[in-house]
């Protein structure tokens, strides 16, 4: 068989051993040598099953700790403070030196009474042993032994130290080996305090808490300094079982374990028995007033002022700095959430939404035993056959009903007889019950959304998901509710229609706020042979109107036609950059122009901020920069968003235009509910409202802010109810947040309305068309140049009125034959009714 060569180490290898082994067993003292090269060569062992070379770098990490990150809001007086802690279990760090020693403590030991505590009961001997203890691991062995069983253990606090920053909970004679070898490198590198402080911030307490400080502020919301001997007591007794030992869960138990802590308080004299058995009477009113659920948790107890924001925020900071860091890291970061928006958007939509779903009615489904009802027998034959799972619920039909008739019919009536005898308990329960409710009587609730942009800045200030942020209603729905828009999407439209006009003239097509169109029925054949007739929301029509009036006044018709006739190849590409779809198209059909297609709230703010920036695309924001623990920005979203061009999708002009028309529209218009709570600027603004009342909005700005509020149920198909619309629900809703959260902010004025090439031009309110010598009501409009009238008014013959039917010229009249529907003398066939109402108001 052919050998292997020999390589140079090797031979030096084989040269060097056989020479230090000669050495060992020659002479006088071969026997003593060989003791110490099988000794020396049993360490080296156990170095390599126990330890690492990576071990000695690792060090620094044992006085890193895992901090919460903050996020912080923008207040009224532009200061930052905080608003949202991200953390998957609490910690508050603390300092030893923070412990001030007692000042009457008898004995010789007068350290902080935490840390007489926990020395008392995990490791007496701390500050004599050099990380491992040999008597106490003699001492356990020979309890355990008598005990037969697993009574007491013999890890030192730097070996806790050690599994608790390095290695897993694991049972193994490997991992007490790794254990013990890491707490004897961790005395040689940190003194005895500094160890004990690590202690005290690793160790877990329960209910989601890490360390004495955050056990502290959630079982006695105090600080750590201010534990009495009871209370640093019960923090000692829960390093071993924190659940089973909790005074929250098991009471009984935590009794029990902290005689047993002031046993060992008095034992080792840091106690005498007087004391202790007076500082333990005193924890008996803790104990007797302790009124928590025991599912309650530290998680619940973290900073969160706003949690759809909260959420919001977390979901993408996960995605650019990880959910470890986010978590961990003990982060800043620095949002544009303004506290005072926050406040008032939440103050004016969540008990409009509450108010509404009262008022809506619409119940939830609650036969649900219906299908073990009808279907059970059949089911027991179908689980035989296709080894389905057990048909089960989570509680049982006794429980669910007894709830349903406690809620709807018991609840009042023992509520008023706990008057009568005054039970304080029974009272409380009572009120937790009204309180935790969250809808009546299984009412469905009426969902919403309100987000507030700044224009200029694209800075989200405000931001609500929806009628309260639960566990069962987390949808941030300003960004993932895809609902219909309805006549909120005129504006975006007739802007696009003006823009082109400006851009491509035609005297016969150009489309101005004067521009005169017939508000009539409409009627279309669809490729699969039915018709489309869109509505206006009242059925009722004003024959020809100026586009102003139909804009103020929600005219369906009037939108149609305009799409009609500019056509919606010449706006697509506008329409586009106004809305920022990516991955999404807009339909291409004449329905696009009532809101046909589906929109989150946030991308239509979006659009309508491009409106308020004077044509110019919005990039959102809503994180400025992180910082980490010293200060030092790890991510700048500033930076990032300075990199994405702003495009001018439309001419300032067609913004200044569009916004004049909508500024009508909230002071005589469908949007008057926007000023019902005194707000004391100009708004601009537009409702909407879908087929069957199912979506109610209100978008508008002002030159400081754009905000958007929107009703519905999280089922499209449902509706909140006849006579619902826009200008009913959502304007009143956007007037209420626009007024309180702009009250203290100075008026400001559009910046690119300084250098428009607009024309103000004289005209006849009835054609908009410069005024005859017949033309008697007169008006001002504003028009781009190019689109300026040119045409006198000579409709003025007889009794011409807008609102019947005029008595027209042959120009007209043609003009006319074009738009108005072709009358069908034939059977029609299968008509499709309207897919949206329009928003005009209307007495019922």
């Amino acid at each position: 068989m052919k050998q292997e060569p020999v390589g140079l180490f090797e031979k030096i290898f084989i040269i060097w051993f056989r020479n230090l082994t000669q050495k060992i067993w020659t002479g006088e003292k071969a026997f003593r040598n060989t003791l110490i090269a099988i000794f020396l060569f049993g360490v080296l062992n156990v170095f390599l099953l126990t330890g690492s070379v990576k071990d000695f770098f690792r060090l620094d990490e044992a006085v890193e700790y895992d901090i919460p990150s903050t996020l912080y809001g923008i207040n009224e007086k532009g200061v930052y403070e905080p608003i949202a802690e991200f953390y998957k279990f609490s910690r508050i760090p603390v300092k030893i030196s923070d412990l001030k020693p007692e000042s009457d403590q008898m004995s010789a030991d007068n350290r902080h009474k935490v840390l007489q505590c926990f020395l008392s009961t995990e490791d007496n001997s701390f500050y004599s042993h050099s990380g491992i203890d040999l008597k106490g691991i003699a001492r356990a062995f020979v309890v355990n032994i008598m005990a037969g069983k697993v009574k007491e253990g013999a890890s030192t606090i730097t070996q806790q130290v050690a599994r608790l920053k390095f290695l897993t909970i694991e049972r193994s004679i490997a991992r007490k080996a790794r254990e013990a070898w890491l707490a004897i490198l961790l005395e040689f590198v940190y003194p005895k305090d500094k160890i004990l402080e690590v202690y005290l911030n690793e160790i877990p307490l329960g209910h989601g808490t890490i360390g004495v400080g955050a056990a502290s502020r959630f079982y006695f919301r105090k600080e750590t300094q201010d534990l009495s001997w009871g209370e640093a007591a019960i923090l000692a007794s829960l390093t071993t079982r924190p659940t089973q030992f909790s005074p929250i869960v098991n009471p009984v138990s935590s009794m029990n374990k902290v005689r047993v802590v002031f046993k060992k308080l008095v034992e080792n004299g840091r106690l005498s028995v007087a004391r202790a058995e007076n500082e333990y009477d005193k924890l008996q009113d803790y104990y007797a007033n302790l009124n928590r659920s025991p599912n309650d948790s530290a998680f619940s107890d973290r900073l969160n002022r706003f949690p759809y924001v909260t959420e919001y925020i977390r979901k993408n900071l996960i995605r650019s700095i990880g959910a470890y860091r986010l978590h961990n890291g003990g982060l800043k970061i620095y949002s544009t959430i303004n506290t005072k928006h926050q406040e008032e958007a939440e103050k004016a939509l969540l008990p409009a939404l509450q108010r509404q779903t009262v008022e809506s009615n619409q119940r939830a489904f609650r036969n649900i035993d219906a299908f073990d009802d009808i279907y059970g027998s059949s089911y027991k034959l179908l689980y035989e056959i296709l080894d389905l799972p057990d048909l089960k619920f989570q509680i049982s039909r006794s429980e669910r009903t007894f709830a349903a008739s406690y809620q709807e019919h018991l609840r009042d009536e023992i509520g008023i007889l706990n008057l009568l005898i005054g039970d304080d308990v029974l009272g409380e329960i009572i009120d937790l019950n009204y309180k935790t409710q969250t809808t009546q009587d299984h009412l469905l609730p009426v969902e919403g959304s309100l987000i507030s942009i700044r224009p200029e800045t694209g800075y989200i200030t405000a931001l609500v998901g929806g009628s309260g942020f639960r566990s069962d209603n987390q949808q941030i729905r300003p960004f993932q509710a895809y609902r219909q828009p309805g006549s909120a999407f005129k504006p975006i439209l007739y802007a696009t229609a003006m823009d082109f006009s400006g851009k491509n003239p035609d005297p016969e097509k150009n489309v101005t706020p004067a521009t005169l169109f017939a508000d009539s029925p409409l009627q279309y054949l669809m490729e699969d042979g039915d018709e489309w007739a869109p509505e206006n929301y009242s059925s009722e029509y004003s024959g020809f109107i100026l586009l102003r009036k139909a804009l103020e006044q929600s005219k369906n018709s009037v939108a149609v036609r305009v799409l009609e006739q500019v056509g919606l190849t010449h706006l697509m590409e506008s329409l586009r950059g106004l809305l920022q779809l990516p991955g999404r198209d807009i339909p291409y059909n004449f329905s696009v122009s009532l809101g046909s297609f589906e929109l989150t709230p946030y991308e239509l703010t979006r659009a309508y901020a491009a409106l308020a920036s004077g044509g110019k695309t919005v990039n959102p924001i809503s994180v400025l920069y992180v910082e980490d623990q010293t200060g030092k920005i790890i991510k700048d979203f500033r930076e990032d968003y300075k990199g994405v061009e702003r495009k001018q999708v439309i001419s300032s002009e067609a913004a200044f235009l569009i916004t004049s028309m909508m500024q009508d529209v909230v002071k005589d218009g469908t949007g008057r509910g926007a000023l019902s709570y005194g707000l004391g600027r100009t708004a601009y603004g537009k409702t909407g409202t879908t087929n069957n009342f199912r979506d109610a909005w209100f978008v508008g700005y002002t030159p400081e802010l754009v905000t958007s509020v929107w009703f519905g149920y999280d089922v499209g198909t449902i509706s909140l109810g006849r006579g619902m619309t826009g200008g009913r629900l959502a304007a009143p809703v956007w007037g209420r947040f626009m007024a309180r959260a702009l009250e203290k902010e100075p008026k400001l004025e559009f910046p690119w309305a300084n250098d428009l090439k607009i024309v103000k031009k004289t005209v006849c309110r009835m054609s908009g068309k410069l005024p005859g010598h017949q033309c008697r009501d007169l008006f001002e409009e504003y028009f781009i140049p190019q689109t300026a009238p040119k045409d006198v008014c000579a409709d003025h013959g007889s009794s011409w009125n807008v609102q019947e039917q005029p008595t027209q010229t042959r120009t007209e009249k043609k003009k006319t034959e074009n738009l108005a529907p072709t009358k069908n003398t034939t059977k029609p066939k299968k008509r499709k009714k309207s897919l949206f109402s329009g928003d005009e108001e209307i007495d019922y």
